[in-house]
């Protein structure tokens, strides 16, 4: 029988992030969804009042060294606080969209950074907002 060993992750460095309010978090997911030419409806990360999304780093040799490390480098987390609910309307492009939020508090990963996020404050401008009509 093989040993097995659990490293779990000692750092995490996000290099960007975005708060949005509720319409402007949910409509940027699905058109980041829609850049990447999925066709299915992704579901959103939720932990107690975060709703949030991570854009990763490309698998680069010094992004897997650094993983391997450790060190989780994670290019963007863009987050909205908002209450637990199965889905968050949105219209897009003339279309009703229901995008799904899964409980992510399982992962002990996220559920650092969402407290991370929770103390998080902007050091420059406002909260993203949703684009008027």
């Amino acid at each position: 029988m093989p040993r097995i060993t659990y490293e779990p992750t000692e750092e995490i460095v996000v290099h960007q992030i975005l708060e949005y309010d509720n319409k402007a978090f949910f409509e940027e997911v699905m058109r980041q969804n829609l850049a990447q030419q999925m066709s299915v409806i992704p579901s959103v990360n939720w932990i107690d009042g975060i709703a949030f999304s991570i854009w990763r780093f490309p698998e680069t040799d010094d992004v897997i060294r650094d993983a391997l490390d450790g060190k989780l480098h994670l290019f963007s987390v863009a987050f909205t606080r908002v209450g637990f609910q199965t889905h968050f309307p949105i219209n897009l492009a003339n279309q009703d969209i229901k995008v799904p939020l899964r409980n992510a508090s399982n992962n002990p990963n996220f559920v650092a950074l969402v407290g991370f996020l929770k103390e998080f404050k902007q050091e420059k401008g406002p909260i993203v907002a949703a684009p008027e009509g």
